[in-house]
């Protein structure tokens, strides 16, 4: 079993997507798992265990609690900025950067370690394999109301996409496509966050396929600031998944 924990970061991730993935990596080992919980924070709060539990005075990516050795169960906690920084330095996408870190826990568990240049090179060699089997869901022969459906659950909370970002990121051709696939819910949203899609002026266009006020309470929910159904500093919320992702 895979779980993830959002203790004070709110990544862009497709969960379903990267369990299935860290499930077939540990089939891929010859290794059963058990539980795989990912706690996704930022660098003050990793810091503050690292100084705990481990002795450590000094910030980090990654701490791996191991709960069982087999079949593997463990419990992880990543600094998400920390993960970020990472990835501007290396001029890394941040989704892979974020990607590798996660499954570094998971290969650490499995017997690969880091502490001199040649487990370095080989627990390199692993990640690298193991991005390379990534596969987002909903982008092949799936309609593309499900592609747009796993990408808008990626949205994170607090940030607002467009369905043209969203539209040319699928390679669907028209905005339009995008609203008619959020149209078809009619109210049965369940964890599809469609309120978080509005129009490339920052407009709560698709308000009226909800109850009445229902889009901008739950954006006031998620601390966006909305005002005559606009979203106050769009430009600094907005989630562009061309950007945010690596597919």
């Amino acid at each position: 079993m895979v779980e993830f924990h959002y203790q004070n970061a709110n990544p862009s991730l497709d969960e379903r997507a990267v369990a299935e993935w860290i499930q077939k990596v540990a089939e891929r080992h010859g290794r059963k798992l058990a539980l795989y919980s990912v706690v996704f924070c930022d660098k003050e709060f990793l810091l503050d265990y690292n100084r705990r539990y481990l002795g450590h005075d000094y910030h980090t990516d990654i701490i791996t609690f191991p709960l069982q050795e087999d079949p593997v169960s463990a419990e992880v906690y990543i600094s998400v900025d920390r993960v970020y920084e990472q990835a501007d330095e290396l001029g890394e996408s941040r989704h892979r950067e974020l990607l590798r870190v996660i499954i570094h826990g998971l290969l650490h568990m499995m017997g690969y370690g880091d502490k001199t240049e040649k487990e370095s090179q080989k627990m390199r060699k692993a990640e690298s394999d193991a991005l390379d089997q990534y596969q987002p869901s909903g982008r092949s022969s799936t309609h593309f109301y499900e592609q747009v459906y796993d990408l808008v659950r990626m949205i994170p909370k607090g940030r607002v996409s467009t369905y043209g970002a969203i539209a040319s990121f699928l390679g669907l051709g028209s905005a339009r496509m995008v609203g008619w696939a959020l149209n078809q819910l009619k109210g049965r949203r369940g964890d599809i966050p469609a309120h978080r899609v509005i129009n490339a002026q920052g407009i709560l266009s698709g308000k009226n396929f909800f109850e009445p006020g229902e889009m901008e309470s739950s954006l006031r929910s998620e601390g966006v600031e909305v005002v005559n159904d606009k979203v106050m500093d769009f430009k600094n919320l907005f989630w562009d998944p061309s950007l945010e992702l690596d597919w």
